[in-house]
């Protein structure tokens, strides 16, 4: 959302920024598909049976898969270990509600066994096969398609939800947007003290770049180095820096702009600038809390060699229901 606002500040209230943002929400709106879920209650993406009841795909939500990279060089250039652009270390689908100015972020463990695309090295696609999720990532032959990969990969994930757009960044990119706002504070919230001494629950911190990059980057401890810990730090990271931002913000427009052109060699994204423009228009009017951030269900266990989640597919399905599927009236019993 912070680089949103950099380009809504750098075009201003010109006659540019309404055609931008009209061309923008034209390209994002979704085609609802005109079909049916056949008889079998397989699931169509656009329409969903469930229980005896259709629902369909409320065209006003716009999902954006925000991918943090475990790498340290640019997101172009390819690590050594089988030419690799690195792992999907964080995943979080954000998604946007037009329609009723709502915002909703579901966190998604990289450690959640799901079919992955595999793919040769010249980017011709070839079998699946089930491991975590973090590797699809890896298989692209370029950051554009190591994008498509986790898209299309996280929309099977979650009963073919339309998956619209996504940004990936390096976790070089964390301490470029944390000092952007004079850093973050937190308190913690569990026990840390295998990381650093003194850091027991309740401690106040204030996090500078490297150090807040450490601290969502670190998962062991007397979970086992469960990756839930982890992401539990993420998200009172991610609440907390979107506060501070909010208000320092509000006296200094000019900080989106420097961020937005320090971040290019560590970001890779297939949102335009139009829907960019779009975007920001919708975001300056929504407001986040700690409810609206929410982890795929499901239970974490120790695999061959790392630790392996499983999604309970039955309540992700009415999870991704409630939240994007408005039920179809007059829908016929179906088995």
């Amino acid at each position: 959302s912070i680089l949103m606002v950099a380009v809504f500040i750098g075009i201003g209230g010109s006659a540019t920024f309404f055609v931008l943002r009209a061309k923008g929400g034209k390209s994002l709106k979704v085609e609802v598909k005109q079909e049916k879920a056949d008889e079998s209650g397989s699931d169509k993406g656009f329409f969903i049976v469930h229980k005896g009841k259709e629902y369909r795909y409320r065209e006003d939500i716009i999902n954006i898969l925000c991918i943090g990279v475990d790498k340290e060089i640019s997101m172009e250039e390819k690590e050594a270990e089988a030419g690799r652009l690195g792992l999907a270390d964080v995943i979080v689908l954000v998604s946007i509600d037009t329609d009723k100015k709502a915002l909703k972020m579901f966190a998604i463990s990289r450690d959640t066994m799901t079919d992955v695309q595999m793919a040769h090295r010249d980017g011709a696609l070839a079998e699946k096969k089930e491991m975590q999720l973090t590797y699809q990532y890896a298989y692209g032959v370029d950051t554009a398609q190591s994008g498509k990969l986790m898209m299309d990969t996280v929309s099977e994930l979650m009963y073919r939800l339309p998956v619209h757009k996504y940004c990936a960044i390096n976790f070089q990119a964390l301490p470029v947007l944390n000092d952007a706002v004079g850093g973050v504070d937190i308190t913690l919230a569990e026990d840390m003290t295998w990381w650093r001494d003194g850091y027991i629950a309740g401690t106040s911190l204030h996090l500078d770049g490297q150090t807040a990059l450490e601290y969502l980057r670190e998962r062991t401890g007397e979970d086992g180095g469960s990756n839930q810990g982890r992401m539990r730090r993420q998200k009172e990271y991610v609440m907390a820096y979107l506060a501070k931002a909010k208000s320092v913000l509000a006296s200094d427009l000019s900080i989106p702009v420097t961020v937005y052109q320090q971040l290019q060699e560590h970001m890779s994204t297939n949102v335009t600038l139009d829907e960019v423009t779009y975007l920001v228009s919708e975001l300056l009017n929504i407001s986040v809390n700690a409810d609206e951030l929410q982890s795929l269900p499901g239970e974490s266990r120790a695999g061959e060699k790392h630790e392996e989640f499983y999604v309970d597919r039955e309540a992700l399905k009415e999870l991704i229901i409630q939240n994007f599927y408005e039920e179809v009236p007059n829908t016929r019993d179906k088995v």
